[in-house]
């Protein structure tokens, strides 16, 4: 790569060089049988600079957050904020509820979580004592989690099965709590091969049962763990290696039930406080089948409200947090159709940026996060996107919430030392055989552009290889 970068010097200008190197790269035996796709495009002028492959549809991996987050931010504004109600009904007669406790939410992604300074035991407290403190001391109903503002599929139809209960594979829900996530720690062995036993999970998931597959493999060897469940489903099959070790290690898993555990954390906390309730845990769900359930009339105690939608977007963005970007999809897809459904919320979206004048040919994406492998779209899809969300009276904040190259997020290890450190904002994106960088930056006359690259598909075992051509692209693109 040495050679050729100092040959594209010698006798092109940049955005000749350019695309030389992405001619090279495309041409690369790891690559060729695959895509490399590319978009450049002045946000003053709105001329293309280079576009290469930039209308085949590939996959996108965690570059299309950039788009749930620019919807979110143009459709629900800035400073909305995702809220969570505390309600109940029947009446309340000598502090005692004749009647069901109601926590409803709206789809925050935040709710409970550590990245806004919150935990399940704090807000599980928190709903509790506000339960008592409005008078109820007894409850004869249920305390009962609504998460129905979405549809009760959490999940996009286009997973696959290996993601599905590991914690970047959480389903969204209208009520989430701890970004929908647990912790189960194994018990290390200095030797290889010996089974890793559980030791605990936390939070403790109540009646879930764990058929435990896991050993343990060399010392550095890292998270080999997969946790396999569904929604709703109380038994989970762990497969796979930790590494060796004296100590514990701990697995992220996906909560398969955010709701229900929530409404048992806030019982149990509740009954901790002097309260008094007798009827176990129980999902509104299975609530209506049992009971017979129709709706009833309920009052609201108080309202919590989530960080607003600009400080959720940069965590998202830097963060890259699947669970917020599908939030955000089913959002504006609820806010604009009332409909809390994958499928429902991909076509307002698509419908969204057509109205504004972006070409959606080959824009066939299936959620919000870019973890399904099926979700597909253009380069200049998403660099038309970002061009038109420049005018958008919310780009400010969107652009804040754009990692910068170098410095900080995901991108913070790429192009040190080079022109390209600090001057771009990208989000990365990467699952199997496809890595990404989509975003803004400033050309050498003063221009902002936006730009996407994409290779899509290359050969197995060539990940670095493909990080290490987009990293020079980046860094040849601002001598544009």
């Amino acid at each position: 790569m040495k050679l050729l970068l100092f040959f594209l010097l010698q006798i092109f200008n940049p955005l000749e060089r350019l695309q030389k190197l992405v001619d090279s790269v495309q041409n690369d035996p790891e690559i060729r049988n695959g895509v490399v796709a590319v978009s450049i495009r002045s946000t003053q002028t709105g001329e293309y600079k280079l576009q290469y492959n930039a209308n085949k549809s590939v996959n996108s991996a965690s570059v299309l957050k950039l788009v749930s987050t620019a919807s979110a931010l143009s459709v629900l504004g800035t400073n909305y904020c995702f809220q969570t109600f505390l309600e109940y009904d029947g009446v309340i007669v000598d502090s005692v509820l004749q009647g069901n406790v109601y926590i409803r939410g709206t789809g925050d992604p935040s709710f409970g979580s550590a990245r806004i300074g919150s935990s399940v035991d704090l807000i599980s407290k928190f709903f509790a004592q506000k339960i008592k403190n409005y008078g109820i001391k007894k409850i004869e109903g249920n305390i009962l989690g609504d998460g129905s503002v979405f549809s009760v599929n959490t999940l996009s139809d286009s997973w696959i099965w290996g993601d599905i209960g590991n914690y970047y594979g959480a389903g969204i829900n209208g009520l989430n709590i701890n970004e929908n996530l647990y912790s189960v720690y194994f018990k290390q062995s200095k030797r290889v091969g010996d089974f890793a036993p559980i030791t605990k999970t936390i939070p403790e998931i109540p009646n879930l049962k764990n058929i435990n597959k896991v050993t343990v493999a060399e010392r550095g060897s890292g998270d080999n763990v997969l946790l396999y469940s569904t929604p709703f489903s109380t038994t989970v099959l762990s497969e796979g290696t930790i590494p060796a070790g004296e100590n514990e290690f701990s697995v992220k898993g996906a909560i398969p039930d955010p709701p229900t555990f929530f409404a048992y954390q806030v019982q149990k906390n509740f009954v901790l406080i002097g309260g008094m309730i007798d009827k176990p845990t129980i999902s509104l769900q299975n609530y209506k089948i049992s009971e017979g359930y129709y709706p009833k009339q309920r009052y609201v105690v108080f309202n919590y409200d989530s960080p607003t939608l600009s400080s959720l977007v940069k965590d998202c963005n830097f963060h890259s947090i699947n669970l917020y970007a599908d939030a955000f999809l089913k959002s504006v897809g609820y806010h604009l159709s009332k409909d809390g459904s994958f499928d429902s919320a991909v076509k307002i979206q698509k419908q969204l940026w057509s109205q504004k004048g972006v070409d959606l040919q080959g824009f066939m994406i299936r959620d919000g996060s870019g973890l399904s492998p099926s979700g597909v779209l253009t380069a200049n899809n998403l660099t038309d996107i970002l061009y038109t969300m420049k005018t958008d009276t919310a780009f400010s904040e969107y652009y804040s919430s754009i990692p910068i190259v170098g410095i900080n997020g995901t991108v913070h290890n790429l192009c040190k030392g080079s022109k390209a450190q600090g001057n771009v904002r990208a989000k990365s994106g990467s699952i199997s055989s496809t890595r990404a960088f989509s975003g803004y930056f400033t050309a050498s006359n003063g221009e902002m552009m936006s730009f996407t690259f994409i290779i899509n598909r290359y050969a197995d075992g060539a990940d670095r290889k493909v990080s290490r051509y987009l990293e020079e692209m980046m860094k040849m693109m601002v001598e544009i």
